[in-house]
């Protein structure tokens, strides 16, 4: 990236944050994921019945959030979320809070339009991070112009930029951030599976699960493959030690970032292991272990990923045209060929599983949601498979057709959105 790409990007950005930004903290997600700060900003505790009372005061919805259930052993109400956005979130809301309690001690709340604010602008600011991150990831490969179609095409034609930037606290942008970043490490890792690199790889996985449950199955497919991957390198002198520190680093980094959540679950539900408790108890839908909805997951015009939002499976296309060395990308620096195959190969595994977790799910088309927003996750790793089709636009025509097809797709997502607003096309 040069100076000039910096800047440009940076302006990009802070442009379409300053066009779209539509703050909130509406419906299950942005209130589960946002009560634990309110919680402590007002009271102190993890004790949420009076935030989840003030909220059903203030939003008018068919359900109340003073129903969710009461753990018989604390006495305290469940929460089904994580806490990973709201620690993202913490800097944005405390400075809020910090300066109401200056400027107007009144208004500081914790629930109210500065604090939803404050929310979208977390949302933004990581979700933007992650971009610009993923812009300079792809820019070690390829053009400008390949790198910036790709991130043009994550926000226009998929479920990313309404969740980025209308609807910021269903957490899916800090989501995104923390797959990039563990996207990143994960590579590094897989060059290097010592100590640093495992511990720092390990250490966001554990961010992207408390940040998102579903994403656990990500941490999964990359955390076998790097144990693995040190676990084989065990015996190979002089590293072999170095190789076990990693994966020791790796599982003890993974666990120090999963504390704030069990930690949570402790105050909530008396044990530190009690996990999801209100997912488990079934209260937001059937969970089986065979996905009997994965083709609707992937195909239903009722959000179907692949459905929706077309760019996606070009991604997955150019994932496997470089796992199985077919990909221009994969041509030319070794060292750049052999992290890029691995990630190619991660990606596709973690799309599998996340396609298979979401199909066991009975709510697989997630709510009142806009396309699939359970497969924001993947979008790091779909953008590799993206810039493949995208560096190969070369000459006039090619870059012309690039920018036909990437505008076709742009103008079909938020046609979709418009029909969505309304139930022109069902959301439930």
């Amino acid at each position: 990236m040069t100076r000039r790409e910096t800047i440009f990007l940076a302006a990009v950005l802070l442009l379409a944050a300053a066009g779209g930004l539509r703050p909130s903290i509406r419906g299950n997600d942005g209130v589960g994921h946002y009560v634990y700060l309110a919680s402590l900003l007002r009271d102190g505790d993890l004790d949420l019945a009076n935030e989840y009372r003030e909220f059903d005061r203030i939003k008018q919805y068919p359900y109340h959030f003073a129903d969710l259930p009461v753990d018989p052993r604390t006495g305290r109400a469940s929460d089904r979320y994580g806490i990973g956005a709201a620690l993202l979130w913490s800097p944005f809301v405390l400075a809020v809070h910090l300066g109401l309690k200056i400027l107007d001690p009144a208004a500081a709340t914790a629930i109210g339009r500065p604090y939803e604010w404050a929310v979208g602008v977390g949302t933004v600011f990581w979700g933007s991070l992650g971009l610009a991150l993923l812009y300079a990831r792809l820019r070690r490969r390829w053009s400008p112009l390949a790198a910036g179609a790709t991130l043009a095409g994550l926000i226009g034609a998929t479920p990313l930029g309404f969740y980025l930037y209308a609807h910021g606290s269903m957490s899916h942008g800090a989501s995104f951030f923390a797959l990039t970043a563990v996207m990143l490490a994960a590579e590094r890792a897989w060059r290097r599976p010592v100590a640093g690199p495992m511990a720092w790889c390990g250490f966001l996985m554990g961010l992207a699960i408390i940040t998102r449950f579903q994403d656990a199955s990500w941490a999964v497919v990359i955390g076998l493959a790097l144990a693995g991957r040190a676990w084989a390198g065990r015996r190979e002198a002089p590293a072999g030690w170095r190789a076990l520190a990693g994966l020791a680093a790796l599982g003890l980094a993974a666990l120090a970032s999963l504390l704030p959540q069990m930690a949570v679950w402790h105050a909530l539900y008396g044990s530190w292991f009690s996990g999801p408790a209100p997912y488990l108890n079934r209260s937001a839908g059937e969970f089986t272990f065979w996905p009997r909805h994965l083709w609707a997951a992937l195909v239903s015009e009722r959000g179907g990923a692949l459905a929706w939002h077309r760019l996606l499976a070009a991604g997955l296309a150019g994932l496997a045209a470089q796992a199985f060395g077919r990909g221009a990308a994969c041509m030319g620096d070794p060292k750049e060929q052999v992290g890029l195959r691995a990630l190619a190969w991660l990606g596709l595994a973690g799309f599998a599983l996340q396609a298979w977790l979401v199909g066991c799910w009975s709510m697989w088309w997630g709510g009142a949601s806009f396309g699939n927003r359970f497969f924001i996750s993947s979008l790091p790793f779909l953008a590799l498979g993206l810039a493949e089709w995208a560096g190969r636009a070369r000459g006039r025509r090619g870059r012309a057709a690039l920018l036909v097809v990437l505008a076709a797709l742009v103008a079909w997502n938020p046609g979709l959105l418009v029909q969505s607003g309304p139930k022109m096309v069902p959301r439930e």
